[in-house]
């Protein structure tokens, strides 16, 4: 694979950067890290790290450069909304004009939460309309790569599994409440799929914004319910679950109550969430 078609994987120590690392292989040129460090990564800050000079000496320019760069705990962007838009507006816009400048595909990676969840199953062609601090620092980032006059795309997201799973999997094994809200709906996905999707769009030539979204719309009270079942195959949970409306739940801001999403756009397809859910309780278990 030549370094022409090599993509850079900015702040890629999350579980979507390695999802994307093991996808994308020996194509990617280089991954950047900041507060937590990524073995052979190089440290980068949205907010005042050059482009040019990370890429500076590395051979051919890069086709694409996956922007994963930014603040993505919810309450965190709530309680310090200037001080969180720093890296996930300023710092990130200032990466993408310096990419699309260097003639480096930018690739943003969004997120379901631009929409304030009174509608199941918006498309790109729905109007944005968040309520959280955080889909705001992203519907800003849209709205910035729509000015670019070089080519862009950017792939809104929804909630992956893997973090929800592994806290419901150490919650059930522990005498403790599970507080889980019955009216919050979503398209989740597991890691890899998601990354296989962008992939898949970056490959193709794609351009513009594109949703990525597991096939299944379900609560996350469904979820659960799917987790229960597939433990109790192999130990008694010792949790209990209180089901709950999503506005009883203490949080910094209120939550929309449905992002799930489509697209209008054929995309590769992904699993559902609740075999996904399913397969990990058994990999778990395979594991212990």
């Amino acid at each position: 694979m030549s370094s022409a078609q090599s993509v850079v994987l900015l702040g890629a120590s999350g579980l979507l950067g390695g999802a994307l690392a093991r996808t994308l292989g020996g194509r990617v040129a280089l991954r950047t890290h900041l507060a937590h460090s990524l073995p052979g990564g190089v440290r980068f800050d949205a907010r005042s790290s050059s482009v040019a000079e990370l890429l500076q000496g590395r051979g051919a320019r890069p086709q694409a450069a996956v922007v994963l760069l930014g603040i993505t705990n919810i309450d965190a962007c709530a309680k310090d909304p200037g001080g969180t838009a720093a890296v996930n507006v300023h710092g990130v816009t200032r990466v993408i004009r310096e990419l699309s400048a260097l003639g480096v595909l930018p690739v943003f990676t969004s997120s379901d939460a631009v929409f304030d969840g009174t509608r199941a199953s918006s498309s790109e062609e729905d109007e944005a309309r968040p309520i959280l601090t955080y889909g705001r620092q992203k519907h800003d980032v849209e709205r910035f790569m729509a000015s670019l006059e070089g080519p862009w795309l950017a792939v809104r997201l929804p909630k992956l599994l893997e973090p929800v799973l592994d806290g419901w999997i150490r919650d059930l094994a522990q005498d403790k409440v599970i507080e889980c809200a019955t009216d919050q709906f979503f398209t989740p996905a597991a890691a890899d799929d998601a990354a296989h999707a962008i992939v898949a769009l970056l490959d193709k030539g794609v351009r513009g914004l594109r949703h990525i979204a597991g096939p299944e719309r379900l609560s996350r009270r469904e979820l659960l319910r799917a987790v229960v079942e597939e433990y109790r195959k192999f130990s008694e949970p010792r949790a209990s679950i209180r089901e709950c409306l999503l506005r009883d739940i203490k949080l910094a801001e209120p939550r929309p109550l449905d992002t799930s999403m489509r697209s209008v756009h054929k995309l590769p397809p992904l699993q559902a969430a609740s075999a996904v859910a399913r397969a990990y309780v058994r990999q778990h278990f395979a594991r212990a």
